[in-house]
């Protein structure tokens, strides 16, 4: 696990790097988190050289590394999954099949991606609750632990909803809307920053001009689908 992509390149390609002494039939696992397109590029050339690679980066934390209990993130064909799985398994107790090389840093990235931003969305979440004077143990953490604000929607709203078609609401795109700028308008009163809600509110926005305002609120999946061209 190296820390960016122009390491990797060094060492797989570089002077004395790997492929200059490893055997034909190696196989080099790439465990990084690196730039998708860096990982791509390192396959593509080592195919070329005739070697095989695949990329397996991991997920959980330090702890986990310590324990032997990563979870790892595993993009190759079958067959190289399936070589490298007892080398993989001596560092984790969970091995998801992403697909094809390349695919396991795609996985990871998506994971930190919503890892990181929900991290400044709960840091936000927790200054408006401190900002309105509520005691943050019940304000927030107690309260939204037991709702879709800490159990997350892939969980939650979204498994009976969007992701099966049925967008009859059991909580509006129009209310969310309300009972966000409600929120936003409070933490500019409070002087709390409020950057992520504001960001979603151009979303939840977007999604009732374009005629999904009575429509559940997980529908806020498919309005971003559309801005994707998807």
């Amino acid at each position: 696990m190296l820390p960016n992509g122009d390491i990797v390149r060094q060492v797989l390609l570089g002077e004395k790097g790997v492929c200059e002494t490893v055997s034909s039939d190696a196989l080099v696992i790439d465990m990084s988190t690196i730039h998708p397109l860096q990982t791509d590029a390192l396959i593509r050339e080592l195919q070329e050289k005739g070697i095989n690679m695949m990329d397996a980066p991991v997920g959980r934390t330090s702890v986990n590394a310590i324990d032997g209990t990563l979870l790892i993130l595993a993009g190759g064909t079958d067959e190289q999954i399936a070589r490298a799985r007892p080398i993989l398994m001596c560092m984790g107790n969970e091995l998801v099949e992403a697909g094809g090389p390349g695919m396991g840093i795609r996985v990871k990235l998506i994971n930190n991606y919503m890892s990181i931003a929900l991290n400044a969305l709960s840091s936000e979440a927790a200054v408006l609750c401190e900002s309105l004077g509520l005691n943050l143990d019940v304000g927030a953490i107690k309260v939204m632990s037991g709702t879709a604000a800490g159990k997350g929607h892939f969980t939650t709203t979204w498994p009976g909803k969007v992701l099966k078609g049925d967008l009859s609401p059991a909580f509006m795109v129009d209310l969310a809307l309300k009972d966000l700028r409600i929120a936003v308008d409070v933490a500019r009163k409070t002087g709390a920053p409020l950057n992520m809600g504001i960001a979603a509110e151009s979303y939840y926005a977007a999604a009732s001009q374009d005629g999904k305002g009575r429509q559940d609120w997980s529908a806020l999946l498919n309005q971003v689908r559309q801005q994707a061209g998807l």
